[in-house]
């Protein structure tokens, strides 16, 4: 047995043997592969629990699924998602150039309702930008090339360099945006690129969902485990039944206001994983929504008293 699939072998039952019920994992990205000549072969763990007669936990089942053919086919379909979001990359940047020369005016004047097409096409460019950078960090992730450069950031300037990335967004909509920092809580110990996307996935999604007028909070505090960020909004939540599966690639609430792919939360929950975190969200149907990640303890740094 290969090293890597013993530690998942082990990893299940111990699981299972403290009684934290059955071991299973999310995807295909979670199969541990196994080298063989003719290439590595890929398994799937997952195990149960057994009890005897009294209701006691007595042994764990473990069976390891070969998906070989399937993460086969899952990673070249990822390619291609990857591939195409790279060559739709030089062509929209001419267009939204394109475009920016048109509205100010620099190949002559325009009227006022070619103004406006163009402004709305703009904003179309601008939203098709975004899904092919979720695109491109997706396929950087899933394709192994997702390697952290931790090093001390400031909480302050993490968020408020988050909020700046949605400030045109923020005053687009009207909203009222209010930052709840408890005192304390100074570092962190993180990729400040990575965890800034996932932050500012979080805001822009908060955004999407909040009618105008609304308000959005952004806070960070110090909890037990190490360090929460939440990003509350006042939108139309999310019914109990989708709450697993907001995290999911390109999943979308049915009818919700979203515009992108649906991968902005799914990135973030890659990203917050990567760091040893972990990543949730509290809801009830139009009373808003509470999106949260944490990181443990070894990541954050709190001022002593």
């Amino acid at each position: 047995m290969s090293p890597d699939l013993r530690e998942v072998v082990e990893r299940a039952r111990l699981h299972v043997l403290s009684g934290k019920g059955a071991y299973v994992v999310k995807g295909f990205e979670d199969a541990v592969p196994v080298d063989v000549p003719d290439g590595p072969f890929y398994f799937l763990p997952r195990a149960w629990p057994v009890y005897g007669v009294n209701s006691t936990l007595v042994g764990a089942t473990l069976i390891l699924q070969d998906v070989t053919r399937l993460r086969r086919f899952d990673d070249l379909k990822n390619d291609l998602v990857a591939t195409v979001a790279h060559e739709f990359g030089t062509p929209l940047t001419s267009l939204r150039m394109a475009i920016h020369l048109c509205l100010e005016q620099v190949v002559g004047p325009l009227t006022e309702k070619q103004a406006e097409l163009l402004t709305s096409g703009r904003e179309d460019c601008e939203r098709l930008q975004g899904i092919v950078d979720d695109l491109l960090n997706l396929a950087s992730i899933q394709a192994g090339r997702f390697e952290l450069q931790i090093r001390t950031l400031v909480i302050d300037e993490i968020i408020q360099k988050a909020i700046s990335a949605s400030r045109s967004m923020i005053e687009q909509k009207k909203l009222q945006l209010k930052i709840l920092r408890l005192p304390g809580v100074e570092t962190i110990e993180a990729d400040a690129d990575r965890i800034g996307l996932a932050l500012n996935n979080l805001i822009g999604n908060a955004i999407r969902h909040t009618s105008e007028g609304g308000v959005v909070e952004v806070g960070v505090a110090a909890n037990r485990s190490g360090l929460r960020f939440e990003v509350k909004d006042s939108g139309e939540g999310v019914p109990p039944e989708f709450q697993k599966k907001v995290f999911d690639k390109f999943f979308r609430v049915p009818g919700s206001k979203s515009g992108g792919a649906g991968l902005g939360l799914s990135i973030a929950r890659e990203i917050i994983e990567a760091h040893g975190g972990e990543m949730g969200v509290e809801s009830r149907p139009g009373e808003g929504s509470t999106f949260w990640f944490s990181l443990p303890t070894t990541r954050a740094r709190v001022q002593s008293s």
